[in-house]
């Protein structure tokens, strides 16, 4: 990094973190401080209550003590559309340079570390759904009007597809595929096998890529989970992979009894993820929005594990060569690192209480609204103090604020049913 400012390539640098919605909060600083700051290896102050703020931007508590970002050298990267900038993601740190309670991507680091003291690693890959939107004089509406699957809709964006592609893979983050989805104008991206740190890292920087590409052709890119009501909704699968530290494979077992090929601890790993779904969702599907996709056929709403797409963890027929499982639950507007932090931490529990699953099994049924996962998330006394009661309190205040914000909100649907009724 040091030798990147020196060589003049780069004028000014980000210094970003995540706040616990997940949405990217930073400054830019000019080079000369950007190096200061590092050679002295100190935090840039920010205020406390960044990392609460709600959808509006005000924050939940009134705590305006600061709190320091440092700067993780191993996320430093040249914006390619930029002229002369760079970006750098950070931990956040009180000023006393001990972990901030708050700070998510410092959550998922020690929930790896937690993981590592058992013998074990996990690979993960993201696949989010995004639309491409464009503004018109009745609101939005996407892009292009291309088919499912079809070749039509990669020559519609070929020229933004192409660029979003090769600024990823400018920064380091491999597409694996990328293809036409279900809704006009709507495009699902898969990103190569990380460990779980790098992989939500990169998935913060697409959704900056994505988003600036969009903006460059004048378009909007939107990872909100339903953003048209006669249109399919955006999911983001995430495909996880345990291993010995070493990097041995410990997911698969061909004498497997139950049939699907798997361990035993991978058994237990996954029935820790249902034994904790509620609160899980919380942090997967994290808006009101979220739960109006799940009312859609090809949603997946079986809770269990099996082979059919339905399942909330799917056996993928290609997990032989994989090794990998597919978690089907979460939307593209989810914080990565509370996400994994949660489904690593609930694993542990599976494996600690030597959980079991049978597959192809229903068992149970999954929260029907916000309101419902986080009172799970509440109520859940493992997940809530392994991630940290603090951080659970304040992310469940800041969401009933957006419910709260929401019913009070009088939608145009209802001045059409209302406006005139009893007359």
């Amino acid at each position: 990094m040091l030798e990147i400012l020196k060589s003049g390539r780069v004028d000014y640098v980000r210094v970003e973190f995540i706040d616990l919605l997940g949405n990217v909060r930073g400054r830019s600083l000019r080079r000369a401080e950007f190096e200061n700051l590092i050679l002295k290896d100190s935090g840039l102050p920010y205020p406390e209550s960044l990392l609460m703020l709600d959808y509006a931007d005000s924050p939940i508590k009134s705590r305006y003590g600061d709190v320091l970002a440092i700067p993780d050298p191993s996320t430093f990267i040249i914006l390619p559309y930029l002229e002369r900038t760079a970006r750098v993601l950070s931990y956040i740190t009180l000023p006393d340079l001990s972990p901030s309670p708050f700070c998510s991507r410092g959550l998922l680091k020690r929930a790896i570390d937690k993981l590592e003291e058992k013998g074990l690693s996990i690979q993960v890959s993201f696949e989010p759904t995004f639309y491409l939107v464009k503004e018109n004089g009745n609101g939005i509406s996407p892009a292009d009007e291309a088919k499912a699957f079809s070749p039509e809709g990669l020559m519609e964006e070929q020229s933004f597809l192409r660029d979003v592609i090769k600024y990823l893979e400018s920064v380091g983050v491999q597409v694996e595929t990328i293809n036409k989805h279900y809704g006009p104008a709507q495009y699902e991206i898969r990103f190569a096998e990380k460990d779980a740190l790098s992989a939500a890292d990169s998935l913060v920087t697409a959704r900056e890529v994505i988003r600036d590409s969009a903006r460059i052709y004048k378009l909007f890119s939107t990872f909100m989970p339903k953003p048209f009501s006669n249109y399919p909704s955006s999911s983001m699968d995430v495909y996880i992979k345990l291993a010995s530290n070493d990097g041995k494979d410990i997911m698969s077992n061909i004498n497997d009894p139950k049939g699907l090929g798997l361990s035993e601890i991978a058994y237990n790993f996954l029935a820790g993820i249902i034994e904790h779904i509620g609160s899980i969702m919380a942090f997967a599907s994290p808006t009101i929005n979220s739960y109006k996709r799940f009312r859609e056929t090809v949603t997946p709403s079986l809770l269990g594990l099996g082979t059919e797409r339905h399942f909330i963890i799917r056996m993928p027929s290609n997990f032989r060569d994989s090794k990998s499982v597919e978690f089907r639950l979460a939307d593209p507007l989810a914080n990565s690192y509370l996400l994994l932090s949660a489904i690593i931490y609930a694993g542990l529990d599976g494996i600690e209480r030597k959980l079991d699953v049978e597959p192809n099994v229903e068992l149970g049924s999954l929260p029907s609204n916000l309101e419902d996962a986080l009172h799970k998330l509440d109520s859940d006394n493992y997940i809530k103090y392994s991630i940290g009661a603090e951080l659970i309190s304040s992310y469940i205040e800041l969401k009933n604020r957006e419910i709260e914000s929401y019913n009070n909100y009088i939608t145009d649907w209802e001045v059409k049913a209302y406006l005139k009724a009893g007359w």
